[in-house]
C-alpha cells in the first residue's frame, strides 16, 4: 500500500522544473531536418529555405537570434527563411532575459540556379574603387542590365546603381560613383526586373594592398598588388625604408631589400604621407607582417580550379627559372562547403582533387583525393623528366576542382 501511494504520487505531480532567470544560456543541440546536426548550410538554390532548429536553455527566459554577416534576419529556435545567392557568415546568438548570452558561429551557402547570373567574391574578398572600371566574374552576367550595391542586407538602402560598360557570359565591366568606404552587397538586375544575389564588395577610395605582401626573397622582384596604389612613395621593412618603386594604379614593384630569414614588419606610405592599408586574415591595418623566405615564387593567386574551365597555368618561360630536382611548392585552400561539391539528384557532394600536367594535359603528378591528411603546402619534386616535358610542351598546369591556388614557389 505504501509503495502504491509512492507510486501514485509521482505520477500526478508537476514535474521539477530547475530552469532559472539567473542560468546562463547553453545552446544544447543543434539539429535540422536534413539530419546533419550541424551549424553549416548549404542550400541549393535561392527557393532552397534554411530549415532548421535549436534547443536552448533556460529555454523558458531565453531569446534566440539568427544573424547573416552581422544582421539579425530571425528571432525564434526554429527558421524557415529563403535568402539570395552567395555565402554568408552565421551567428546563432542566445540570450536571456538578464542578458547573459552564449553563441554558436557557422556559414550559409546559397547556391544559384544554373540558369542565373551570378558572381561569387574570390577568397580573398571583393574591392572596389569608384571612379575606375572594375571587373566580375561569374556565370549568365549577359543577362545583367544593372548592378546594385545596397547598405543593407535585404537590398531596401539602395546606395547606387549602374549599367555595365561591357558584358558578357562571364564579365561585367563598370564604372562606381563616388561612394565611401565601407561593405556593401551587391544585387544584379535582369531586363525583367528580377534581382538576384552576387555576394559583397568592399569601396575603397584610399590605398589598399591586397596581396603579394606576406612575404619576400631579398634581391628578388618583389610585386605588391591592390588598388590606388598609384601614389605610393615609400616602402618600410622593419628601419629599412626604400623610395625606387615602380607604382601603378594596382601594383608596386621593387628590388627586395636584404633581410634575414624570418618575420618582419611592412609599412606603406603614400605622397601625402598617408598609410596605406593592408588586407590580412586579421583585418584591414596600417602594418603588416611579412615573412623573408627560402621559396622563390613563380605563380601568385588566389584562383579557384575547376578542372578545364579554370587551370592555374605557368608558362615554359616563366619555369626554365625553376632548376630540375628543384622542389615545387603548391599553397592552397580548400573551399568552404558548397562551393567544391557537384549536384547529384537532391544532394551535395563534395570532393577536392589536384594535378600536376603540361598545357597538353600530359600528367606530370597523377590526380589525388584532397583531403584532411593532404599535407597543405603540398610539395613534389620537379625531375628532369618532367622539366624537359613543360620545356616542350609549352607549360606547367595546376587542375582539379573544389581548390583555390594561392601560390606556387620553388626551393
Amino acid at each position: 500500500m505504501a509503495t502504491a501511494f509512492v507510486l501514485t504520487g509521482c505520477q500526478n505531480g508537476e514535474p521539477f522544473d530547475t530552469q532559472s532567470p539567473d542560468d546562463a544560456p547553453l545552446i544544447l543541440k543543434p539539429y535540422n531536418e536534413s539530419g546533419t546536426g550541424s551549424f553549416t548550410y548549404n542550400l541549393a538554390n535561392p527557393d532552397t529555405p534554411l530549415f532548421d532548429s535549436v534547443t536552448v536553455t533556460p529555454s523558458r527566459y531565453t531569446t534566440v537570434n539568427w544573424y547573416l554577416d552581422g544582421n539579425l534576419i530571425f528571432t525564434g529556435t526554429k527558421i524557415n527563411m529563403c535568402f539570395p545567392a552567395g555565402k554568408y557568415a552565421l551567428v546563432i546568438e542566445a540570450v536571456t532575459e538578464k542578458g547573459l548570452r552564449t553563441e554558436r558561429k557557422g556559414s550559409v551557402t546559397v547556391h544559384p540556379y544554373d540558369t542565373d547570373p551570378y558572381s561569387a567574391a574570390p577568397a580573398g574578398g571583393r574591392h572596389l574603387v569608384p571612379g575606375i572600371e572594375m571587373s566580375l566574374n561569374g556565370q549568365n552576367l549577359s543577362k545583367v542590365t544593372k548592378i546594385i550595391l545596397t547598405s543593407d542586407f535585404y537590398g531596401e538602402n539602395e546606395v547606387c546603381s549602374v549599367e555595365p560598360s561591357y558584358k558578357d557570359d562571364a564579365t561585367l565591366k563598370f564604372t562606381l560613383p563616388a561612394l565611401a568606404d565601407g561593405r556593401y552587397y551587391v544585387r544584379f538586375i535582369d531586363a525583367e526586373g528580377n534581382v538576384y544575389g552576387a555576394e559583397v564588395a568592399e569601396i575603397h577610395n584610399g590605398s589598399v594592398a591586397l596581396s603579394g605582401f606576406s612575404e619576400f626573397v631579398p634581391g628578388e622582384t618583389w610585386t605588391i598588388t591592390g588598388v590606388n596604389l598609384q601614389n605610393v612613395a615609400s616602402l618600410t621593412v622593419d628601419d629599412q625604408t626604400i623610395t625606387e618603386l615602380t607604382v601603378t594604379e594596382t601594383s608596386v614593384t621593387l628590388t627586395a631589400p636584404a633581410a634575414a630569414i624570418g618575420q618582419h614588419t611592412l609599412s606603406m606610405k603614400n605622397q601625402d604621407g598617408s598609410d596605406v592599408l593592408f588586407v590580412t586574415e586579421e583585418g584591414t591595418v596600417a602594418q603588416a607582417k611579412t615573412v623573408v623566405s627560402e621559396e622563390k615564387t613563380i605563380w601568385t593567386g588566389p584562383h579557384y580550379i575547376q578542372w578545364s574551365e579554370n587551370l592555374v597555368r605557368i608558362e615554359s618561360t616563366d619555369m626554365a627559372q625553376v632548376p630540375a630536382g628543384s622542389t615545387i611548392v603548391i599553397y592552397y585552400d580548400k573551399l568552404p562547403a558548397g562551393h567544391e561539391a557537384y549536384y547529384e539528384g537532391a544532394e551535395y557532394k563534395e570532393y577536392q582533387k589536384m594535378q600536376i600536367i603540361t598545357a597538353w594535359w600530359t600528367e606530370l603528378v597523377a590526380g589525388f583525393d584532397v583531403n584532411d591528411d593532404t599535407p597543405n603546402p603540398y610539395s613534389f619534386t620537379y625531375t628532369a623528366a618532367m622539366k624537359e616535358l613543360v620545356d616542350a610542351q609549352n607549360a606547367m598546369s595546376v587542375v582539379g576542382w573544389g581548390l583555390n591556388i594561392n601560390k606556387i614557389t620553388y626551393k
